[in-house]
């Protein structure tokens, strides 16, 4: 017992205080600068993002049968995690917009501002690799159909196809899927632009999810969002477990794919929500409370993934 809360106390000073500290200095500059956040959101979401996912694809080594293993494994997760979203807010009779929150908090586990980071400092380079392939799978659903969603709770079917279609992570993932295939390669001289992008990413992304942390108002009555909380960091984790079980992904892979896994809510869709309307407040406490929970719940997850997996 005395090994195991040592390796947590470890493993929290290796992998969460240094995103911890970034995202602290978020918190900090916002009440001292008052930056203005929709832009940095705007530059996060059409610029950032989408350089790191492309240059991360450009350069990650995978088998093509992990390939497969990983994408299932992404699909599996989203599409189970994302039912018992719906059960859950069913159960409860929330609004469409609440419903359509719910759902997205439960689902969509934040992969790239805080796992990206945190695999980082938990596996190192290789780890950040591997990881890459289920941040690009996930991508898709989450700038696909939870953009479209989040779109779709304040806007008509058309209007919402209009905001999915100029988003440009998609587009970057489509883009490197198809240069890897092809064997292709860009020349340094542009693909070296792109990887400073992305490498100025995560700091940039943790600073920005301080922010948004920060001015969460959390004033009020977390009795439906407790639940989410539970599902996000609680059933996800073991929904991840039986995924790579049944998928036959074990190593450093399986060992990533479950600690991406087990991430707190994704940001992403508070920023589809500033952008685009919508239950700001519900997913923003989400993304709030998963992610202070996530200092206890993801220190005990590497650790038994490493024990384990």
């Amino acid at each position: 017992m005395i090994s195991f809360f040592l390796q947590l106390i470890q493993t929290f000073f290796k992998a969460l205080l240094p995103p911890i500290l970034l995202a602290g200095l978020g918190i900090l500059t916002d009440r001292l600068l008052n930056f203005e956040i929709r832009t940095l959101n705007r530059l996060c979401l059409y610029i950032l993002s989408p350089a790191l996912l492309f240059s991360s694809l450009m350069r990650v080594e995978l088998l093509l049968t992990d390939s497969l293993r990983v994408v299932s494994f992404s699909f599996l997760v989203l599409t189970v995690m994302a039912l018992l979203g719906w059960i859950y807010a069913w159960l409860l009779k929330l609004d469409r917009p609440t419903t359509t929150s719910a759902i997205m908090a439960t689902t969509f586990f934040n992969a790239v501002t805080l796992g990206f980071p945190f695999v980082l400092f938990a596996f190192g380079e290789e780890g950040l690799r591997l990881a890459t392939i289920l941040i690009a799978t996930n991508s898709l659903p989450l700038y696909g159909v939870g953009l479209f969603v989040a779109a779709r709770s304040t806007h008509s079917t058309s209007q919402a196809m209009r905001k999915l279609i100029r988003m440009p992570a998609p587009y970057a993932v489509i883009t490197a899927l198809l240069f890897r295939t092809l064997n292709l390669s860009l020349p340094l001289a542009v693909l070296e632009p792109i990887e400073i992008l992305g490498r100025a990413g995560i700091p940039i992304l943790l600073i920005t999810v301080g922010m948004e942390l920060g001015r969460i108002q959390v004033g009020m009555n977390h009795s439906e969002i407790w639940g989410v909380v539970l599902l996000r960091l609680l059933v996800g984790p073991v929904v991840a477990w039986g995924g790579i079980t049944l998928l036959g992904l074990t190593g450093l892979l399986g060992q990533v794919v479950v600690l991406q896994a087990s991430m707190p809510t994704a940001i992403m869709p508070i920023v589809f929500a500033r952008e685009f309307g919508g239950n700001i407040q519900f997913i923003s406490r989400s993304v709030l409370l998963t992610t202070l929970c996530s200092i206890v719940t993801l220190s005990i997850a590497l650790v038994l993934i490493r024990q384990t997996i």
